[in-house]
Parts: C-alpha cells; sequence; structure tokens
C-alpha cells in the first residue's frame, strides 16, 4: 500500500528520535536504534544521571524482587550478579556498564524535563517544552518514562505541619541517620517490605501504619558461588538458558496463573492456602498480628513480595504494626482514628506511585496530538486503549514504552526489548516509504484492545477475590490495563509480524524534505512504498 501524499510544510528538527527518560527503557529503546543503524536520537533526562528508578531508589535493602538472571537484556548477559535476587546497586551498575557499552552518554541531555508535547501538524514534527524554557523540536517521540511516573502526593492531613524528618523511599536521604530514633513508616508495598526489616535493626521504635496487606513468599536469595560466575563467562549459552528458565518461571508465577486464573483457580487459591497454613504462621508468632498481615484478598490480585525478614520483623519488641486509619500527621507524630498519637521523630512514606496511565501525569505534562486530541483528557473520559501497548490513534509519530495493556512478560526487560522491536520495526519502514508521518490506524486499535479485554475477562482480576485488594492494577474505570495478557513469546511474535499498514504513512511534497526524512542513516530514504 503506498504512503498517502498530501500538502505540508515539513520542517527540520532538532533531531529525528527524542527518547523521554534515561532509565532502564529509554536505555533500552536507545540500544535498539543503535542496534538498527539509527544514531540521529536523544534521551532527555531531567535527573542529572541515567538509572530511573534505580537511581531515585537507594533507600536500605533496595532490590530486584525477581530472580536477576530473569532481570536483564537477553542480548547483554551478566554474568557477575552476586545473588540470586541482585541488590539495587548492581542494578545500577549494570545500567552503567550498558551506557558506556553503545555509546549512550553522548545521546543524553541531563536536566531536561519535558513539560509539554505538541504536536505541529504544520512543521510534521513534535514541540517539546522544557522546564524552565526552551524547546526540543523531534520527528519522532518516544515516552520511556515508564509505569511508575512520581510518587503520589501525601494526602494524610497535617503532613506538612511535621517537625520531624520526613523521607521518601523513593527520595531517600542518606545523610539521615535513623539509629536510636522513633520510625514511622506509612505504606506496607513492595518497597516497604524491603525496607521495614533494615529500618527495625536501627530504629529504637518503628510503627508501620498498613491500610492494606500485601502477600509475601519466601525469598531463596542465596550467594551465586564464583565457579558459577567463571561458568557463565565461558559458557554464555549456559547463563542464557538459565536467563530462559528464571524468566518462564517469574511469567508463570506472574502472569500465567492470573490470566489463565480461570482454567485452574485451584493453583492461586492453593498456594495461598499454603502461605497462610505454613509460611505466615511459622514466621509471626503472634496470632492477632499475623491475621492483621494475612491478605484477605486473592493471591496475584496486586503484586506479591518476597522476603525472609519482613514478617518476622513484627515479632520484634520495639515493631508495631497499626491498623487503625490515619486521622492526621501531627507536628509531633501521627494520630489515628481511634484518638491514639504516637510521637515519632522521623516519618518515613512508602506510598507508592502514579501510574503511567494516571490521567493526573498528563495534567501536570499534556501531551497533545493531532486535531485536539489531548492523552488526559482521553485517559479520563474513556477507557484506556492501545495497539500493542505501543501507540494511540491522534498521536502522530508518538509511541510509548509503556501504553495500555502493554506490561509483557514477568520482567522489565522483556517489556523493552517487545517494545522497542515494535517501534524500529515502524520508524524503518516509514524511511523505506519516504514518509515522515506514521499513525496508527484506530480500526486496528480497536481490534487489539478488544482481543485484550476479552482474554482479561476470565482472568484472576475479574475474580471476586479481588474486590479487597486495593490494587494499582484497576484504573478508574474498573479495568486492569496494564497487562498483556499474552505470552511473552506471542508478544514477540507480535512485535515482529504485525502488518505495517496498521499504521498510515505520509510523505510531505517537498522532494527536498522528503529526501531528508530517516536521517540516522547517510543514504535517501525511497520515495515509493
Amino acid at each position: 500500500m503506498a504512503a498517502e501524499r498530501r500538502p505540508a510544510r515539513a520542517d527540520r528538527p532538532d533531531t529525528e528520535v527524542a527518547i523521554i527518560g534515561a532509565g532502564l527503557s529509554g536505555l533500552g529503546m536507545g540500544i535498539a536504534l543503535r542496534r538498527a543503524g539509527w544514531d540521529d536520537f536523544v534521551l532527555l533526562e531531567r535527573a542529572g544521571d541515567i538509572g530511573g528508578t534505580w537511581r531515585d531508589n537507594t533507600y536500605p535493602g533496595v532490590g530486584v524482587d525477581v530472580p536477576a538472571q530473569a532481570y536483564q537484556f537477553s542480548f547483554a548477559l551478566n554474568p557477575g550478579w552476586s545473588r540470586v535476587f541482585a541488590p539495587g546497586a548492581e542494578v545500577r551498575a549494570y545500567l552503567d556498564v550498558l551506557a558506556d557499552r553503545y555509546d549512550l552518554r553522548r545521546h543524553v541531555r541531563f536536566g531536561t524535563e519535558i513539560v509539554e508535547r505538541a504536536w505541529d501538524a504544520d512543521a510534521r514534527l513534535w514541540r517539546l517544552a522544557v522546564a524552565g524554557g526552551g524547546e526540543v523540536t523531534a520527528r519522532f517521540v518516544v515516552s520511556a518514562i515508564g509505569p511508575f511516573v512520581d510518587p503520589k502526593p501525601v494526602d494524610i492531613p497535617g503532613a506538612d505541619t511535621f517537625t520531624g524528618a520526613v523521607l521518601h523511599s523513593a527520595r531517600w536521604d542518606d545523610g539521615c541517620d535513623l539509629a536510636g530514633k522513633r520510625v514511622a513508616v506509612v505504606g506496607t508495598g513492595a518497597s516497604a517490605v524491603q525496607l521495614v526489616p533494615k529500618l527495625a535493626a536501627r530504629a529504637a521504635r518503628l510503627d508501620v501504619y498498613q491500610r492494606t496487606p500485601i502477600w509475601v513468599a519466601p525469598k531463596p536469595d542465596l550467594t551465586i558461588p564464583p565457579a558459577l560466575m567463571r561458568l557463565y563467562r565461558r559458557a554464555p549459552r549456559v547463563q542464557d538458558a538459565v536467563r530462559r528458565t528464571a524468566t518462564r518461571g517469574v511469567e508463570l508465577m506472574l502472569i500465567d496463573a492470573v490470566v489463565h486464573h480461570g482454567r485452574a483457580p485451584y493453583l492461586t487459591r492453593g498456594a495461598a492456602r499454603l502461605l497462610r497454613a505454613l509460611w505466615y504462621r511459622s514466621q509471626v508468632r503472634d496470632p492477632e498480628t499475623r491475621r492483621a498481615l494475612t491478605p484477605r484478598y486473592g493471591l496475584g490480585c496486586k503484586r506479591p513480595s518476597v522476603s525472609n525478614t519482613y514478617l518476622r520483623t513484627f515479632n520484634r519488641r520495639h515493631v508495631s504494626l497499626v491498623t487503625d486509619a490515619i486521622e492526621r500527621i501531627t507536628p509531633d507524630g501521627v494520630r489515628t482514628v481511634d484518638g491514639r498519637e504516637r510521637t515519632v521523630d522521623a516519618l518515613v512514606l512508602a506510598t507508592g506511585f502514579r501510574l503511567a496511565s494516571d490521567p493526573e501525569n498528563f495534567r501536570r505534562t499534556p501531551v497533545r496530538g493531532r486535531d485536539g486530541f489531548d492523552l488526559a483528557t482521553a485517559y479520563t473520559d474513556h477507557r484506556l486503549a492501545s495497539y500493542e501497548g505501543v501507540s494511540i490513534p491522534g498521536l502522530p509519530n508518538h509511541f510509548m514504552m509503556f501504553g495500555p495493556y502493554g506490561w509483557v512478560g514477568g520482567t522489565w526487560h522483556q517489556l523493552v526489548e517487545t517494545t522497542s522491536a515494535h517501534v524500529v520495526r515502524v520508524l524503518t519502514e516509514a524511511r523505506r516509504r519516504g514518509a515522515d508521518v506514521v499513525e496508527v490506524r484506530p480500526g486496528p486499535t480497536e481490534r487489539w484492545t478488544a482481543r485484550m479485554r476479552d482474554r482479561l475477562a476470565g482472568s484472576l482480576w475479574s475474580a471476586p477475590d479481588c474486590a479487597a485488594a486495593n490494587s494499582y492494577y484497576f484504573d478508574h474505570h474498573g479495568d486492569t490495563p496494564y497487562l498483556r495478557p499474552t505470552s511473552s513469546a506471542q508478544a514477540r511474535r507480535a512485535s515482529a509480524t504485525f502488518p505495517l499498514d496498521d499504521y498510515a504513512y505520509s510523505i510531505p511534497d517537498d522532494p527536498a524534505v522528503s529526501g531528508d526524512v530517516g536521517r540516522a542513516r547517510p543514504e535517501r530514504a525511497e520515495r515509493t512504498a
């Protein structure tokens, strides 16, 4: 099918491809472009260094909650993981190695926070407004901001009146010494599971405020023997086999058990019964505390965690689990609805993040596309939809590393590899056709989204067990657009075989301009489809 030819004025942008974010997603997208021969791209990073979540999260105990062998790119294996579950510092070091190996640092602009994305139909490019002033123009934009954009604002009355130290799990202050202090932790999600045992070892008193308990499973966190590391270095195929096995195991637990719950509901229910009867009972001595820590929703309704120390921490005499709702933060501590105020020296917030699909993200940093399309309005007024979790009609030349129904497999690396392959295919096809504007068509988007919703209709998340989970998997429409309900193998095949004509391609009339399309390679772009 020939690309559409229509009159238009096309300006030369500052860069052919702008990637927003230099975390794991942005780096992975940059690597995919480099490997495909593209060099005219930039990574726009609001912070002063690469790393994303692994740069921002430095709280005590931070690390991956899936096996490290699964938490790496298939084309860049790390034989040096020191433990089954790698600590955060090793993940950060892995990203630094990748940035150097693929020469990505010269593509990064630090201190460049994009506060607005606006499509210029006349110039046929994106105008990206930078915080503090200035603008970056790009032919194509890839949003690589990840699933967790910013910490949720603290909506507890009086939070701004507290006179002690305030720390957030994602904004940790290593200079704040909590030894011998009275500490309150608000939140019991995945970060708190890692953080609470470390704080308990230092604080004089630790109060943990829990709204919804979290499923916590045993963590087989063994040290990797040096001999095994040497084997991985000498025989990468052995490590790749281990990676594939570990990745499939994570996907089986986190994805298959959820999506195919209707076929075998006894799997998750049986696992939950085992955790209650054996693991929780062996970890927590006090029956009342154990009941409070044990979820009443089904296993998998929200992301579970792993730890050998979190549950046991509540056996310590100076650690208290508080399940009464917080009424307000006072200048000296925390007051609960029962009228009791607990005085503390430090407040630790582990209250979670706004998901990438939260419309509030795009009210703060608007994304405005073709013919008045506004992403915040679209997400607010309509059920979320996408094509392959990557593209949305109304946003020409715009791709997302994590769009609606976009989570692939059990680890983020699988998603990044799959999504970046999709984006590179579209960009390469646009260059082949001599097109400078591409946009996914509404029909394929509607059909693909409908298939994803149908597949999720029988998932664990549709079961009554999840009603009390308070899970971020559910959006404000009541949908669960977080997960792509296919296997990672199916997603990889789709990224390599989806019909390229599911996108519309537009060629500018000006021959001088069309010859400049796709400046990522020195050769002229072809003008035929």
